[in-house]
């Protein structure tokens, strides 16, 4: 099982990442935002394609033009390095 970041560590994380925010007990998110619910949708689609091949889920949250995308290590009791690596997969999605 992959080990909880200490917060240093997570800190240091999102310093990297774009947008991400969140804590190691929490979880990490980010939103974005589409012109349009099928824009929304398109994003989900993709997003739990990549979700399905990499075996890690997050718990998305969709509304008419923004799609909220939470990950954590339920299992591990945090946010673990699966979880930032999952993060920059969904910033290489297309938006």
């Amino acid at each position: 099982m992959a080990n909880v970041l200490n917060p240093d560590a997570l800190h240091h994380e999102l310093d990297r990442l774009d947008g991400w925010e969140g804590t190691v007990k929490d979880g990490i998110s980010k939103s974005y935002t589409f012109d349009d619910f099928a824009g929304s949708i398109a994003f989900v689609n993709d997003v739990a394609d990549h979700a399905e091949q990499a075996g890690h889920h997050p718990d998305l949250t969709i509304s008419w033009d923004m799609v909220r995308v939470p990950f954590i290590t339920h299992a591990a009791g945090g946010v673990t390095q699966d979880d930032i690596t999952q993060a920059r997969e969904v910033d290489g999605l297309p938006v």
